[in-house]
C-alpha cells in the first residue's frame, strides 16, 4: 500500500524500426513518455513531423462509428501483426470513408425526412381533431364571415396560470392534448372580438400553427387519409432503416479493421510529439513501473539494434517520477478522496491508508445507527459492484462502520428501544455526554500526534532535516504536542499534575526554542555562511508569531474534533425528534413520519457528516504531513479513445 517504484527508461533505435517498435511495445504498455527533445542533451536532435491528414480522418471514423458500434480493443503483438500484416495505404482509407459517409448520409437524410413528414401529419391531424365531426369542408372552415378558428400550442405554465381569466372571455378554448411543458389547443372565437382574443393568447405565449392549404376535404376523411398516409410513410421508413442496417453489418468488418489501424497509427503520430530523432536514430524517454520495465527489458532482447536502459529515479535530475497508486481491498475506493487533494510524490507516503481508517472510524463515530448505516452499506455496494464507482465503496465501507456503531449506540433507525446499547445512548446521561465530547478531542490528540510522525517519515525520505527537527509538525512539534498529551494522561490517570522544572524544559522550552530558531538552526545544519538574515529583528517578530500561531493551531486542531461527538449527540437528538413525532401521530401517518424521518436523515445528515469528515482529513491531517504534488501516471493506451 504505497507509490509505485518507477523506473526512468531511454529507447533508442533505427529511425526505420520506430513505427512498428512503438506499435508493438510503446502503446498499450505502461509508460508515461516525456518530451524527450527537451529531456536529452543530445546535439543534432530533430522533432518528429506531425501527420494532421490522420487527425481528421480519425474524427471522422470516429462519428461513423455512431452508428457501426465497434468497441476498441487493444491488440495484442500477434493481432498487431495480423492487422498491419500489409502496408497501410491512408488514400485508400479516406476514400473508403468517403464511400461510406455519402451511403450513411443519403439513408439518414431519407429517415429524417420521412419523421418530418410523419410529424407534418400528424400535426395536421391533432389540429382537426376538434372538428372531427363537422360534416363541412376544412377550407370553407377557416373562412367563416362571423367565426374565426385557431390552433396552435400555449406553454402550460401560462394557460393554467390564466386559464380562469380566458374562460371569462367570449371565446371556447378546446385542448386537443398536452405534455410537460405545453398545451395543444384550438380556440373559436366571434369575427369581431378575434384581434382582442388573438391579443390575450399571443401574450400568454400562444404561437399559431396554421394547417396545411394542401388539405382538401371533410375532416373526418382527410384524417383518414392522413393516418394511412402516415402508414405507408412508416412502412417506407422501416424498409429504409432496415437496409441501413444491413450496409452497416456488411461494413463492419471492414469498417473495424480501418479505424483500429488508423486509432494505432494515429497513437504512433501522439507518441511522435513526444519523440525526436537525428538522421538516422529515434529516441524515447519516459517512465514506467519497475516490474513493467522488467517485462520490457526481457521482450527487447532479441530486437537487434534497439537500446533500452534504465535509471533510479533518485539520478534523474530534468524529471520526476509520476505517481500510481497501488492499494487494494478496503483502500482503493478511498484513493478518490487522495486524489482529490493531490496524489503524492514519489518519496511521499501515500495517505490512503490512514485516511480510510481515520474517515471510516469518524464517519461512524458521528452517524452510529444500524438500520441507516446498512441502508448506506446496501446503496453503496450496488453502486461499487454494478456502477464500478468508488464513492459507492466508501459509502459501503462507511455505512457498515454506522452500523456496528449502531451496536455500540443502541440505535437501530433512530429507535433506542429495539436493542440494548454495548454501551450507552450519547444522548443518555451527562457522563455519557461528556465522555463522547473527550473521547473525540482524545483521538484528535492521536491523529495529530500520528500526523507529525507521517510528516516526519516524509521529511527523511526528501532529506528535509530542517522540517524534519525544527518544523511545528516535525521533532520540535512532538516534542511540545506530545510531551503534554503524556503530561495530560499521567495527570488524569494519577490525578496529580505531573509538570516540574525538568519537564517544562524538555517539552516546552527546548520546542519552542527550536521552533523560534527554526531558519537560523537549519543554516546550521546545512552549513551556510549566514544564520541569521540580515534584519534579525524583524526575523524574531516574525518568528514569534509563527510560534504563537503553532501553539495556537495545535490548540485550535484538537478541539475541531469535538465536533465528532457534538455530530454524534446531534444525530441522537435527530433520530430522538422522528420517533417523538411517530408517537404523537396514529397509525399510518406516524409510520409516514418514521420513513421520511429516516429518508432524511440519512440523506441530509449523512451528506453532512461526509463533508465534515472530508473536512478533518484535509485540514486537520492533509495539512500537517502530506503535499500531494504528484503527478498522474498516463501511458498511450489505445482505449483512452
Amino acid at each position: 500500500m504505497a507509490v509505485e517504484r518507477m523506473e526512468y527508461v531511454n529507447i533508442m533505435g533505427p529511425m526505420d524500426m520506430f513505427d512498428d517498435f512503438v506499435l508493438k511495445h510503446i502503446v498499450n504498455r505502461n509508460i508515461h513518455l516525456e518530451p524527450s527533445y527537451s529531456s536529452l542533451d543530445i546535439s543534432g536532435l530533430i522533432p518528429f513531423e506531425d501527420n494532421t491528414a490522420l487527425t481528421g480522418l480519425k474524427k471522422r471514423m470516429k462519428i461513423l462509428n455512431e452508428n457501426v458500434g465497434v468497441n476498441i480493443k487493444e491488440y495484442d503483438i500477434d493481432k498487431l501483426d495480423e492487422v498491419f500484416g500489409e502496408p497501410v495505404d491512408i488514400s485508400e482509407i479516406e476514400d473508403y470513408v468517403d464511400e461510406l459517409e455519402a451511403s450513411f448520409s443519403e439513408y439518414q437524410k431519407k429517415i429524417e425526412t420521412y419523421s418530418t413528414q410523419i410529424k407534418e401529419k400528424e400535426l395536421i391531424i391533432k389540429q382537426l381533431q376538434p372538428f372531427e365531426k363537422l360534416n363541412i369542408e376544412i377550407d370553407e372552415m377557416f373562412h367563416f364571415a362571423f367565426l374565426k378558428i385557431r390552433f396552435g400550442v400555449v406553454p402550460k405554465d401560462n394557460y393554467q396560470k390564466q386559464k380562469q381569466y380566458i374562460e371569462e372571455l367570449d371565446v371556447i378554448v378546446v385542448p386537443v392534448s398536452e405534455d410537460d411543458e405545453n398545451v395543444w389547443l384550438s380556440y373559436f372565437a366571434p369575427s369581431s372580438a378575434a384581434p382582442v382574443i388573438d391579443n390575450v393568447f399571443s401574450a400568454i405565449g400562444f404561437t399559431r400553427v396554421w394547417i396545411s392549404e394542401q388539405v382538401k376535404g371533410k375532416p373526418k376523411n382527410v384524417m383518414v387519409r392522413l393516418k394511412k398516409e402516415i402508414e405507408e410513410i412508416k412502412m417506407a421508413m422501416a424498409r429504409d432503416q432496415a437496409a441501413f442496417s444491413e450496409l452497416v453489418n456488411k461494413n463492419k468488418a471492414k469498417f473495424d479493421l480501418y479505424y483500429h489501424r488508423v486509432l494505432y497509427l494515429s497513437k504512433v503520430n501522439d507518441i511522435k510529439k513526444l519523440s525526436c530523432h537525428t538522421q538516422n536514430t529515434f529516441y524515447l524517454v519516459g517512465w514506467m513501473p519497475y516490474k513493467d520495465y522488467k517485462k520490457l527489458e526481457k521482450e527487447i532482447e532479441s530486437l537487434d539494434h534497439i537500446i533500452l536502459s534504465g535509471e533510479d529515479p533518485d539520478d534523474v535530475v530534468n524529471s520526476k517520477p509520476p505517481t500510481i497508486l497501488k492499494n487494494r481491498g478496503i483502500f482503493k475506493p478511498f484513493e478518490a478522496l487522495v486524489s482529490m487533494y493531490g496524489l503524492p510524490s514519489a518519496k511521499e507516503l501515500d495517505p490512503t491508508p490512514l485516511t480510510t481508517i481515520t474517515y471510516i472510524l469518524m464517519f461512524g463515530f458521528m452517524f452510529g445507527d444500524v438500520g441507516q448505516g446498512a441502508v448506506i452499506a446496501l446503496f453503496g455496494l450496488f453502486l461499487y459492484k454494478w456502477k464500478k464507482s468508488a464513492l459507492g465503496g466508501i459509502m459501503m465501507y462507511v455505512g457498515i462502520s454506522s452500523t456496528l456503531f449502531g451496536f455500540v449506540y443502541g440505535s437501530v433507525f433512530g429507535n433506542e428501544e429495539i436493542i440494548n446499547p454495548l454501551w450507552a445512548s450519547p444522548l443518555h446521561g451527562s457522563d455519557t455526554i461528556n465522555t463522547l465530547l473527550y473521547g473525540a478531542v482524545g483521538y484528535g490528540a492521536v491523529i495529530i500526534i500520528v500526523t507529525m510522525i507521517a510528516n516526519i517519515i516524509n521529511n527523511i525520505r526528501m532529506r528535509r532535516w530542517g522540517k524534519l527537527l525544527f518544523d511545528k509538525n516535525g521533532l520540535a512539534g512532538l516534542m511540545f504536542y506530545g510531551g503534554l498529551a503524556i503530561i495530560i494522561l499521567i495527570s488524569l490517570k494519577t490525578g496529580n499534575l505531573v509538570l516540574n522544572a525538568v519537564a517544562i524544559v524538555i517539552v516546552c522550552v527546548i520546542p519552542a526554542l527550536m521552533i523560534l530558531l527554526r531558519e537560523p538552526l537549519e543554516n546550521l545544519i546545512l552549513r551556510k555562511n549566514h544564520l541569521f538574515p540580515k534584519e534579525k529583528g524583524m526575523y524574531f517578530v516574525e518568528a514569534s508569531f509563527e510560534l504563537f500561531e503553532a501553539i495556537l493551531s495545535f490548540f485550535s486542531g484538537t478541539v475541531s474534533f469535538a465536533r465528532v461527538g457534538a455530530f454524534a449527540l446531534n444525530h441522537a437528538g435527530l433520530s430522538l425528534a422522528v420517533w417523538t413525532l411517530y408517537h404523537m401521530m396514529e397509525g399510518v401517518g406516524g409510520i409516514i413520519v418514521v420513513i421520511i424521518g429516516n429518508l432524511l436523515t440519512i440523506g441530509l445528515e449523512g451528506l453532512i457528516v461526509a463533508i465534515q469528515c472530508m473536512r478533518l482529513e484535509y485540514y486537520e491531517l492533509f495539512g500537517r504531513f502530506y503535499n500531494g504534488d504528484g503527478r498522474a501516471f498516463s501511458p498511450a493506451h489505445i482505449t483512452d479513445e
